[in-house]
Formats: C-alpha cells, sequence, structure tokens
C-alpha cells in the first residue's frame, strides 16, 4: 500500500489551500530603497552646503544613518517592525526643519522634507503590502 503524504503531494512548505511565501523578494526593493535615501540625507549637508548649520546637519546625518542601518538590517531579519520605525523617521525628518528650527535654510529644508517623505511612502507601501498578505 503507498502512502502518499501531505507533505509529498504539495511539497514541505505550501499546504493545499496557501500561496507560496513570497515576502522577503516582495519587501527587497522597499529596504534598498530606503538604505539609499538614508544615504542620501546622510550626506545631503556636505551635497547641499548647509554643512555649517550644526543641527541641521547632525539631524541629517544621525536620522540618515538611522534610515540606512535599519533598512541594511531588514534585508537580514525581513520583520515587519522594521517599517513602522521607518516610518516614523521619515516623519521625524520631514518634520525637523520646523522642530529644530532651520526652514529659512532652503537646501536643509528640502533635503530632511525631500527623504522624509520618501521614506515614508516607500514604508507605507511596505506595511500596506504586508498587511495585504495576513
Amino acid at each position: 500500500m503507498v502512502h502518499i503524504s501531505h507533505e509529498s503531494r504539495h511539497g514541505p512548505r505550501h499546504g493545499p489551500h496557501r500561496e507560496p511565501h513570497h515576502e522577503p523578494e516582495a519587501r527587497r526593493w522597499q529596504d534598498w530603497a530606503n538604505m539609499a535615501f538614508g544615504i542620501l540625507l546622510a550626506s545631503s549637508p556636505w551635497l547641499l552646503g548647509y554643512s555649517g548649520l550644526e543641527a541641521a546637519t547632525m539631524n541629517a546625518v544621525i536620522v540618515g544613518f538611522l534610515i540606512f542601518a535599519l533598512s541594511a538590517l531588514a534585508l537580514t531579519l525581513l520583520d515587519r517592525w522594521e517599517a513602522y520605525i521607518s516610518a516614523m523617521l521619515g516623519l521625524w525628518a520631514g518634520a525637523s526643519p520646523w522642530l529644530l528650527g532651520f526652514t529659512g535654510y532652503d537646501g536643509a529644508m528640502i533635503a530632511h522634507l525631500g527623504v522624509g517623505i520618501c521614506v515614508v511612502t516607500v514604508a507605507s507601501v511596505e506595511i500596506w503590502q504586508g498587511d495585504r498578505r495576513d
């Protein structure tokens, strides 16, 4: 008598009614994009010429590094909490020209606001895609 197990008919990772799990591949582009945005923000004081503004420069370097590091870590861990923290960092970056008082400096404001909007957008897509899978 031949016994066909559930695992041999459907493979070891897929049940009869479950779709294959593709979350890591689907989320990878968001992590790479936010890594690039983090590098862009961290280098923006020198690229856009506002390195003389101490608060704006320190904020750009620290927040840019955190966005980069968190996204790089997410490439190996692939956990959803990273998207929520990235979104918060993006919100901080976007609001920081007003909170830290450098709205009068176009380069600093554009860099923080632009990168903040991009990071929040990418993180929101990542969260939305994760919610759709659940």
